[in-house]
This record gives structure tokens, sequence and C-alpha cells, in this order.
């Protein structure tokens, strides 16, 4: 019975089905992150994929409870990281979710990934409460361009000044309105630079 449990749930990597990790680090390597479509409010954005694959099948896992995700996810956005052309101490700021969400997930899906993201990492600080929703939102997902910017049209606030270089960290970008709307009550509040990082995106075309 017991060779039979660990043949069951043993975990299998999501990119080459070699047993024993969610993911392996061979996969985790082959990821090649890139710069998205430039964004009016930010630096730039970079993203470690496109939203396909084995990427999308573990953001959509987590996304739905499953928090094991979350170091390994981290591991992508860390490689991601490294792709922007920055240097120094970083504030890394999570987009916030809603209560809502939170309770039926169990747990803040984005700051738990900034969690594992800045863990011994000195250069980079999290910041996890001066961002927040100012009302609720309805979910972005088949809405238009339009729609979007109503829906995040000052949704946005933040609790006190920021200083330096600000990381805006989401999961999927897909038309870049909630990076946009974030990242201007950033520079509102005082942040001289704002960068974006997501696990998904669309690359930016010449």
């Amino acid at each position: 019975m017991s060779i039979l449990k660990e043949l069951v749930f043993t975990p299998k990597c999501l990119g080459c089905k070699r047993l024993g990790v969610a993911y392996c680090n061979t996969c985790i390597e082959k990821i090649q992150p890139f710069r998205a479509r430039d964004l009016l409010e930010l630096d730039s954005c970079f993203c470690a994929s496109e939203y396909s694959g084995w990427i999308r099948d573990s953001i959509i896992r987590y996304k739905n409870g499953d928090a094991k995700y979350a170091e390994p996810l981290s591991k992508l956005l860390r490689k991601t990281l490294e792709e922007l052309d920055v240097s120094g101490n970083l504030i890394v700021v999570p987009i916030p979710s809603s209560q809502l969400k939170i309770r039926e997930r169990g747990f803040n899906t984005i700051a738990n990934l900034c969690t594992h993201l800045t863990h011994e990492c000195d250069s980079l600080k999290l910041d996890t409460s001066n961002l927040f929703l100012r009302r609720p939102v309805i979910d972005q997902v088949g809405l238009s361009a339009a729609q979007r910017l109503a829906n995040l049209d000052g949704v946005f606030g933040v609790h006190r000044v920021i200083n330096g270089t600000v990381v805006i960290v989401d999961d999927v970008v897909t038309t870049g309105a909630t990076l946009n709307s974030a990242a201007r009550i950033l520079r509102y509040a005082g942040a001289q630079r704002v960068f974006g990082l997501a696990l998904c995106g669309t690359p930016k075309t010449r």
C-alpha cells in the first residue's frame, strides 16, 4: 500500500514530467524572460513567459489555492528580475488582492510570491502594506481594454510616501492596465522609478 501511495502522490514536474518535484531546475533554466510591451507609467516591464504551457497551468493551480507552487513560481520571478537594467536596493510591491480573493484561496497569492522572491535577498525590500485597493473591482478577464481602464480608474491608493526604485509584481500582464494604474499612484507617492515584473505577458514587438 505504501508503494502505491508513493506512486499516486509523488509530485511530477509540470514541464518534463520528471518524478519527484513539481518543477525541475532544468525546466526553470530553460525559461527565457523577455521585455513586455511598453507601458506609459513604467520604466520597463519584464515577464518570465507567455501565458501558455506548464507555466499557465501552474498559475491556474496556484490561484485555485495550491500554495506549494509559490516557491517554484517565485524562482521564475527571481530569474526574470535579473533582466531589469537597474542596480541598488529595490522596493518590491505586490499588486494587492481583494479580501474576498484572499478568503477564497486561503492566502494572498501575489504577496506570497513576493515574500518568497525577497527572502534572503538584502537588496530587495518587501512592502505589502502601502499600496491598497480603495474599492472592489470586478474580474478583468473578458473585459475590453476600455473596460479594464474604467474598472481600475482610481482603484489604488497608498498609505504613505515611498522613495526609491519600485518593482511592482503581478502574475499576468495583458493590457497592462493594472500595472499602469498602480505605477501612477506610486509615482504620485514619490517613487523615482517604477518597473513591472510578472510571470506571464506579451513580448514587446518592434
